[in-house]
């Protein structure tokens, strides 16, 4: 069973051959991104056109091969090779670049990035077909002409007469095969178009009952309501907020190398998931994520959407707060350019961006927007009533404790209060100077940087322990003490509000925002792209922030925009097929593809927002569409192999690979475990609920989601990478949580047939049934005769007296349990014990390796006194964690059993699921529950 289901799993998957072109591309992507910017703020000073120290010149990859004084620089391929590599890695004293006295080594990170680019054979794409000039008065007319930058245009769809066509989407479709000589394939048949629905909108593959429902409908609208119920299905949200989730570069941890855990972090996730499945207008849903503190910051169901902000990658530990706000900020601006305008914007943050129409000024222009913003960890996701309910207990609570907490603090905060100033002091003078301010007294810029520092200083207090930090006993026996009686209060104490995990601005007026250059330094206010609106926009300070963001968020969204519409759109469609109308979906600018149809792009674009920003309305055209219902089961013909062979013009539907998350979902579902809980903190990956609510930390994803190409979140992704390695193969078929999945699937089938019906949806053609049926024998062949029995059974019985609770019924075995094994009693109980202990059932000991330690488990009923209650059915676990250290766990069914009653009492304990089953069925009332 293990080897067949792993086989059939793998026939869900297809690889993705990447063409050269996207290898070019992706190499020019990379170099102007990371490469170039470290040769212009690195090396240029003194070796470029006005100063070639040594005789060399970095400006062009022609230089650097060609060297100075003493021989080229760098052997394309070869890094350990090239002397610059050499000389930016200091191992050797008269060999230092840059030199000490004029910046010092650079950081690991930007040597490693030249490594990679001088193993990639140092790309360097600039020539001067591509140069962007910018003139005196502007623009040349090929910058101003490029596509992107026109308004979106009104564009009648063409009038083509075909059977095929079933709307408007298909004329543009036929338009442009006819026009290339090549033809649509045949429509999909049922079984095909219900799995592609159900995955498209749900990520789940439909039962066997909606399979049959739908491929046995008569009514010839019987696909067109199948959409409709799939797209008002709360799944769908659960689906599609997956791909926008992707692109915020939302994760639970902080990243870097501490990786901190974000708690409340999931509220945004919930938010994502609700407003598309109520269909939220995309242009409130932007306007939200980018200015919601501004627009409605009394309502918690907007400010959270403001956690957008939040998304980046932070160290939480970093004591050069600085540069880790710079990096921050920076993230904000890179994302937003590429998620909502398709265009990279970061490759402008150093220079003129080399390509694309985007000045330097351009870039901190948008910069200026999130300059102000600030992290908030002082606010809470609730409305302004249950904060004034919450307040007025609060302070009941506060008033009727202060004395002991007063007591406490004074025990405490001689140990405490030093190490929250050492904490301070680790800091540079100037910082510690801001975190001494008070609030009031601090600019925009000291809020940010001081708000940093005080996290590390909460740090201390958050982790400070009193019992183990007191040291002497009378006062650790007094905090002990005063403890207690606090306690007593816990009923004054309101019900905790869930921290926001959100951002607002620092102040009405935003921090300084310099564009430093060799020539000096400019501040540069908020703005746009040049090109498109070269004049500054009124902003007005709203309330306790400076406005900016909502003009910023006002400008994305306007119905003109021809940025920010025709991406979204253009993403809606690459995620139904996989490959957009525009390939490369956040950038559409030079080192991006042209629009395979760009009359369509542009004519969903104003169905888009004439119909109110919809997204469903878009999903129906194009899920209704002939297009979209073409087989994917068509080989290429000798013109489409040479005319389009990646099927940018869609003779056929694109076969893609199931995502990481739809192949986990669809393993539960088969295995019948999946389980439907919605919303809520995230659960540890070896559950079953859907993928979307399992957690991601950055970096320690689940190791299934990880080996098939799920993002860590530490980039915005818009289009996920397709890779075929032996570690998908070895998850496959020999992970444990697959095999677990596996041998609940083999308990739910009975045939070949079932499991073909239960994994694929369809049962298996002959070819595949005599397959596994081959397979199945060999495995029946090939398995040893077992000399032990699977079970150790007795039919005696025992019980338990007064006063002797120990007494034990022995059962002689030699066997060893697996890591799975199941104990099974009929049990009375008529007494339970008087104070705490259990009640055994059955029981397995050992000595441990010391021959000290007793290892083993024990199923049982608890006693009067228990913290577990009593009459509780459990089972106590002992043994070895993974560190080799004495762990010892109690797991309670909390089931109650009732004395004097005759139960069936089972536990199925594994360790390969880390969980512990119980089953447990009153035998003494006829037609109870199991």
């Amino acid at each position: 069973m293990r080897f067949s289901l792993s086989s059939i799993l793998l026939l869900l998957t297809v690889a993705v051959c990447h063409g050269a072109d996207d290898a070019e591309r992706e190499a020019a992507r990379f170099f102007e991104k990371d490469v170039r910017p470290i040769l212009v703020n690195r090396c240029y000073e003194c070796h470029s056109k006005t100063k070639q120290k040594g005789g060399l010149r970095v400006d062009h990859v022609g230089y650097l091969k060609t060297g100075g004084d003493t021989g080229p620089a760098l052997i394309p391929g070869a890094p350990e090779k090239s002397p610059m590599i050499e000389a930016i890695h200091y191992t050797d004293e008269d060999f230092q670049m840059p030199p000490k006295n004029n910046g010092g080594k650079i950081p690991d990170a930007e040597i490693a990035t030249l490594e990679k680019w001088i193993k990639m054979g140092a790309p360097w794409p600039e020539d001067a077909a591509h140069k962007v000039v910018v003139t005196e008065g502007g623009f040349t007319e090929e910058q101003r002409g490029y596509w992107f930058f026109q308004p979106v245009a009104k564009v009648q769809p063409p009038a083509i007469k075909s059977d095929w066509v079933r709307n408007d989407i298909d004329r543009f479709i036929m338009q442009k095969l006819k026009e290339n000589g090549l033809d649509h394939a045949a429509e999909a048949d049922r079984h095909e178009l219900v799995r592609r629905v159900y995955f498209d909108l749900h990520g789940l593959p439909p039962t066997r009952e909606e399979i049959d429902d739908f491929v046995n409908d008569k009514d010839p609208k019987a696909y067109e309501k199948l959409v409709d119920k799939l797209l008002a299905s709360p799944r769908y949200g659960e689906r599609w907020a997956q791909h926008w989730l992707d692109l915020t570069r939302y994760a639970e941890s902080d990243g870097y190398n501490a990786d901190a855990y974000r708690p409340n972090v999931w509220p945004y996730r919930d938010y994502v998931i609700k407003s598309l499945n109520d269909d939220k207008p995309y242009d409130q849903f932007v306007r939200e994520q980018i200015a919601g503190d501004e627009i409605a910051p009394n309502d918690p169901d907007v400010l959270i959407a403001t956690c957008f902000l939040r998304n980046p990658v932070y160290e939480w530990n970093q004591r050069d707060v600085r540069g880790q706000w710079d990096i921050i900020v920076t993230d904000m601006t890179d994302t937003t350019g590429e998620l909502f305008m398709g265009l990279s914007m970061g490759c402008a943050h150093c220079h003129n961006h080399k390509f694309d129409p985007i000045l330097q000024k351009d870039y901190y222009r948008l910069r200026a927007f999130f300059t102000p913003v600030q992290w908030r960890d002082d606010l809470k996701l609730a409305t302004p009533d249950e904060k004034k309910a919450f307040d007025e207990q609060q302070k009941k609570w506060e008033t009727a404790t202060a004395e002991i907490r007063a007591k406490m603090d004074a025990l405490t905060a001689p140990i405490l209060e030093p190490k929250v100033e050492r904490a301070l002091t680790r800091f540079t003078e100037d910082l510690q100077g801001m975190v001494r301010k008070t609030p009031d007294q601090r600019t925009a810029l000291e809020r940010q940087l001081a708000g940093l520092c005080e996290r590390q200083m909460e740090h201390e207090r958050r982790t400070f322990d009193p019992m183990k930090s007191l040291r002497k006993d009378e006062d650790k026996a007094a905090y002990q003490a005063l403890a207690e009686e606090l306690k007593k209060f816990d009923s004054l104490k309101p019900k905790p509000l869930l921290d926001a995990f959100v951002a607002t601005d620092a102040g009405p007026k935003g921090p300084s925002n310099p564009l430093k250059t060799r020539k000096g330094e400019q501040e540069i206010a908020p703005g746009f792209l040049t090109l498109l609106e070269p004049k500054e926009p009124e902003i007005k300070p709203t309330g306790n922030s400076t406005g900016r963001r909502t003009v910023l968020a006002n400008w994305l969204t306007r119905p003109d925009n021809q940025l920010s519409t025709r991406v979204i759109v253009n993403r809606l469609w690459q995620y139904h097929f996989g490959r957009g109308i525009v390939a490369t979906a956040s950038d559409f600018g030079k080192l991006g593809e042209v629009p395979s149809h760009p009359e369509l792009l542009d004519w969903l674009t104003n169905r888009f927002v004439a119909g109110g920003w919809h997204f469903k309305p878009i999903h129906r055209d194009i899920m209704l569409s002939a297009a979209y219902r073409q087989t994917a089961r068509r080989e290429p013909s000798a013109a489409a192999a040479k005319t389009d062979p990646s099927n940018r013009l869609l003779w056929r539907f694109n076969p893609r690979r199931l995502d990481a998350e739809q192949i986990r979902d669809a393993l539960l579902a088969a295995s019948g475990e999946l389980t439907m809980t919605a919303g809520g903190p995230a659960e540890d990956g070896n559950g079953t609920r859907r993928s979307i609510y399992t957690m991601k930390k950055r970096n320690n994803q689940n190791e299934l989601l990880r080996a098939l190409d799920a993002p860590s979140g530490f980039a915005s992704t818009a289009e996920r990478q397709s890779t075929t390695t032996p570690t998908q193969a070895l998850q496959l078929i020999n992970g444990d949580w697959l095999l677990a999945r596996a041998r609940k699937l083999a308990a739910r089938v009975n045939s070949i047939d079932d499991v073909w019906l239960a994994v694929l949806g369809r049962p298996p053609d002959a070819t595949e049934k005599a397959s596994a049926e081959s397979f199945l024998r060999k495995r029946a062949g090939d398995a040893m005769p077992s000399d032990t029995k699977t079970t150790t059974e007795t039919t005696e019985s025992f019980g338990f007296k007064e006063n002797t609770p120990q007494e034990r019924l022995l059962i002689q075995t030699s066997e060893k349990e697996g890591d799975e094994f199941t104990i099974e009693a009929i049990a009375t109980l008529n007494t339970i014990d008087v104070n705490a202990s259990v009640r055994t059932i059955a029981s397995r000991w050992s000595l441990g390796k010391d021959s000290i330690e007793a290892f083993g488990w024990s199923l049982g009923v608890t006693g009067e006194k228990s913290r577990y209650k009593p009459r509780n059915v459990i089972v106590q676990l002992v043994g070895e964690d993974e560190n080799a250290n004495i762990g010892y766990q109690v797991v309670p069914s909390n089931i109650n059993i009732e004395l004097g009653h005759r139960y069936h009492i089972s536990a199925r304990i594994s360790c390969v699921e880390h969980t512990v089953a119980f089953s447990i069925q009153d035998l003494t009332t006829p037609g109870s529950p199991l």
